[in-house]
């Protein structure tokens, strides 16, 4: 039953080649600003082609449930500067069932679909994407996402407009700081369990201090920290991720520690809601025709890139690896730390994880 399936669905392959093409857009996992901006502008790609595409309405749940949605020109057009994703999407691990291999191909042949335009972050890009190929499925996935911890590329969908969005925010905190002097601020960015978008927040907005997963600090190291920085500038603008584990404990410690009143700032989802910035606009439009292009080339299995500073096509899988830690000589340069030597962790402060429901 399988071969005969696949043996149709390489008959709408037959179809592209002459010049026609049917794409099906899921979005996989959380949802990041400039997701709407790579629907509409693929879609027009597709439409001056007369190639065709679809969306899942739900992700994967949705796709293999068949409900796919029409996406016109028109309709993704206008939604284009809009955070967010028009196409609902979801977690489930629908992928896992052993039925699940049969039952894509089945819908894929079904409703004409010749391949998949994949958008997700780090676990979509390094499981689901290898997995595709493993059945034979025509799959470009796009890194979409505001962690920017997708390894194999130096920059996600979404991060920049996260960044500004965190970054107005500061601004009026550090305007309130001034006026008021003698408190700590601490921001609070997404970013799960990893501190690339903490670090890109508080190296750009120059807090002092910056606390991420990857690198663990003692905690009297902390409390002395911010006692020297407020003394000396009047106050102190801490930024951390949402990974670092007992966040209602460090700041219920912080005041009792140092003596001083502490205003904390969680930017929450908002973040992911954030304006569509200049940088993430480009990167739609560059994503989408790179993308457009590899499957009308007849790539099967890829994913779009960015490597010093332009946008690729990556041929197959990429690695199956987590993306490396953030760059520690900036997380040293911010809280003024050794850059030759990692912190002592002998009482730390923050260590491990923690799950976010995100």
């Amino acid at each position: 039953m399988l071969v005969k399936i696949k043996a149709r669905f390489c008959f709408n392959q037959t179809q592209h080649r002459q010049g026609k093409m049917k794409t099906v857009i899921v979005v996989s996992g959380g949802d990041a600003p400039g997701i709407n901006a790579l629907i509409a502008s693929f879609s027009r790609l597709a439409a001056e082609q007369q190639d065709a595409v679809v969306g899942a309405n739900g992700g994967f749940a949705g796709l293999l449930a068949g409900d796919i949605l029409e996406l016109h020109p028109p309709r993704t057009a206008w939604l284009a500067s809009h955070s967010g994703s028009q196409l609902p999407s979801s977690r489930q691990p629908v992928l896992q069932s052993t039925e699940a291999q049969h039952k894509l191909t089945a819908t894929l042949h079904q409703h004409g679909i010749d391949n998949i335009l994949l958008f997700g972050g780090d676990g979509t890009l390094r499981h689901i994407l290898p997995l595709l190929e493993s059945w034979g499925i025509a799959c470009i996935a796009l890194p979409t996402t505001i962690d920017n911890d997708v390894a194999g590329t130096d920059y996600t969908l979404g991060h920049d407009s996260a960044c500004n969005y965190a970054f107005q925010s500061i601004d009026g905190i550090l305007s309130t700081a001034h006026a008021l002097p003698g408190r700590l601020f601490m921001v609070e960015t997404l970013g799960g369990d990893s501190g690339y978008l903490a670090l890109a927040v508080a190296y750009a907005s120059a807090a002092q201090i910056v606390l991420l997963p990857e690198y663990p600090l003692p905690a009297h190291w902390l409390y002395a920290r911010l006692q020297s920085i407020a003394a000396r500038d009047g106050y102190a603008l801490t930024v951390l991720s949402e990974g670092i584990p007992s966040i209602p404990a460090l700041t219920a410690a912080i005041p009792r520690r140092t003596g001083l009143r502490l205003r904390y700032t969680a930017l929450g989802h908002a973040q992911r809601g954030a304006a569509v910035s200049h940088r993430d606009r480009t990167a739609a439009r560059e994503m989408s025709r790179i993308a457009f292009q590899a499957l009308r080339g007849g790539t099967r299995s890829g994913a779009v890139v960015s490597r010093h500073g332009a946008m690729t096509l990556h041929h197959g899988p990429l690695s199956g690896k987590a993306k490396p830690p953030p760059d520690y000589q900036r997380f040293a340069f911010v809280n003024q730390l050794p850059i030759t030597a990692q912190p002592d962790t002998s009482t730390i402060l923050c260590k491990g994880g923690r799950q976010t429901g995100r």
